[in-house]
């Protein structure tokens, strides 16, 4: 026994952490039952338990694994048990997680067979880059939403070469998160985040690194991290000159795929960066009004070849000045239009002008016309597999423009109930007698919702939607809501109901992927509650 006067070495670090110092990338004296870290600083401490050699009960039938999560609202407790989501979401429920309480990486997965998955030990890494496990799910999944990384077809070439080790760690640590073990995301999470070193060369890599963060730490609820890490990246990318044409031929080293990927992430800085603006209600975007001379992507299936690409012709100028069908057009620059124009209704809701109704109608039909000319992303809707994401984002965005448009303007925002979430800030202003009609405004912005909403019915499973489908899903459930309480017709309560209940079904399937989902969801579900419908 040791001498009581003698000092006692100070305990060491322990290889098991808590998940609190696991996601803050903290040292974990791992304590039990709560570390010394968390008793500090009064934070609950929980450990991810050990599930090796974890079997599924046969017992874990349908309905049980809906009660697992079961919503206390008897509104949603009989949707909830309902086959009325398209086939491809009915196929997703063998997955459902709980959402009472803010998500941890400890959530035990169900299978509905006896079939367990593989130990974290044997499913890492493999020496063939483009049969890795997890860049895998990033490119079935991910990439096929923010497609600005080399593609899958460029692994097995010498571009790879070029590529630094950080950015396939962040792809890794990505593609965890379709994979139905949490600790998988634990093993790739420090590695991902390597990117963030001084260290790491200024170059286009990193923009593309931070870039990805930026997207995760939103998919996570961590709205800080995710414009700082945004904003870093579009610093950097302006520092390097990547809004000139010029960045894409000196940087690319003879590659035609790797110069087209440098394009994109210029763009993809484009699109996620108004997109955060707007749910952020802020007054415009930074690269909205930065010159640029940067070709248009081309088209998906020429790029995903990875063989030889000539660049388009077009610029952003171009495109906004001449919209003649005399050459193709990519699906993802109908992306860039519609980021394009939410920054122009930014403006407008901004702006301290004393007649504005003359612009508000310029860009109204703006977007309507955009849509008019937009080829449906849900033209292939009978072959899941060929759904164009860029159209589908084209449309997304295009409806959230129509409502940030419409809100401020219409009757409709004197609905009584807060609205406030991670996902929106919408005013929503306390008045009384509230209003009992749609005015134009009104009626134009809930159309919008209506179509938004109608995205969740494509057959192709809503997992491979972008991370901020979240947000789009949440703004429907709070315009629906709002017009819950305005409208008096009953067959026009219970249909807007019914679009509430698939919003809140769209943000559970993206629930297993994303945590800000999950969040998002309940958020959503009691504000529902509380405004007593």
């Amino acid at each position: 026994m040791q001498d009581p006067s003698t000092p006692s070495k100070p305990r060491q670090p322990s290889p098991l952490a808590c998940v609190p110092c696991r996601r803050r990338h903290l040292k974990c004296d791992a304590l039990m039952p709560a570390c010394s870290r968390c008793q500090s600083t009064h934070t609950e401490c929980r450990y991810v338990r050990s599930r090796r050699g974890l079997r599924t009960k046969q017992g874990n039938t349908r309905s049980q694994l809906f009660d697992e999560e079961m919503l206390s609202a008897d509104d949603f407790a009989t949707w909830l048990n309902a086959t009325t989501l398209p086939a491809d979401l009915e196929a997703e429920t063998a997955l459902l997680q709980g959402l009472d309480t803010p998500p941890t990486l400890g959530i035990p997965c169900l299978q509905e067979d006896t079939t367990s998955w593989p130990e974290a030990e044997q499913l890492t890494t493999t020496p063939d880059i483009a049969y890795d496990p997890m860049i895998q799910l990033y490119y079935q999944n991910f990439h096929r939403s923010h497609p600005f990384l080399v593609p899958r077809k460029a692994l097995r070439s010498s571009l790879w070469h070029q590529v630094p080790p950080y950015i396939p760690c962040i792809m890794r640590y990505i593609g965890s998160h379709y994979y139905p073990d949490a600790r998988f995301k634990e093993e790739f999470q420090p590695a991902a985040y390597t990117v963030l070193s001084d260290s790491t060369p200024r170059d286009g890599f990193k923009v593309q690194g931070l870039l990805l963060l930026a997207i995760l730490e939103h998919a996570h609820g961590q709205e800080e991290n995710a414009q700082l890490n945004m904003r870093v990246a579009i610093d950097l990318a302006l520092e390097l000159g990547m809004n000139r044409s010029s960045f894409a031929r000196v940087s690319s080293k003879g590659s035609s795929v790797l110069a087209e990927s440098w394009r994109r992430t210029f763009w993809e800085l484009y699109v996620v960066e108004g997109l955060l603006a707007a749910m952020r209600d802020q007054t415009s975007f930074h690269l909205f009004s930065q010159k640029t001379d940067v070709r248009l992507p081309c088209v998906e299936e020429l790029y995903n070849s990875a063989s030889e690409i000539t660049p388009t012709a077009r610029t952003l100028d171009d495109l906004k000045n001449d919209w003649s069908m005399d050459q193709e057009v990519s699906s993802f620059t109908y992306r860039i239009e519609a980021a394009q124009n939410l920054g122009l209704v930014m403006e407008v809701n901004h702006s301290l002008d004393i007649n504005l109704e003359s612009r508000v109608e310029i860009v109204d039909a703006t977007l309507v016309s955009s849509l008019m000319q937009l080829p449906s992303s849900q033209d292939t809707a009978y072959d899941s597999s060929n759904l164009d994401e860029m159209l589908f984002q084209a449309e997304m965005i295009t409806y959230l423009a129509m409502i940030y448009l419409h809100h401020p303007r219409s009757s409709m925002r004197f609905a009584t109930f807060h609205a406030r979430t991670w996902c929106t800030r919408l005013r929503i202003c306390n008045t009384n007698p509230k209003p009992t009609d749609l005015d134009l405004h009104s009626q134009k912005f809930l159309r919008a919702a209506d179509l938004l909403s109608n995205l969740v019915t494509l057959p192709s499973a809503v997992k491979y939607r972008t991370p901020f489908f979240t947000c789009a899903l949440a703004m429907c459930v709070i315009v629906h809501t709002a017009a819950c309480l305005i409208v008096s017709a009953p067959d026009k309560v219970e249909s807007l109901k019914a679009r509430i209940q698939l919003s809140i079904g769209g943000l559970n399937m993206l629930g297993k992927s994303w945590p800000l989902a999950r969040m998002v969801r309940q958020q959503m579900v009691n504000m529902y509650q509380d405004v007593g419908l």
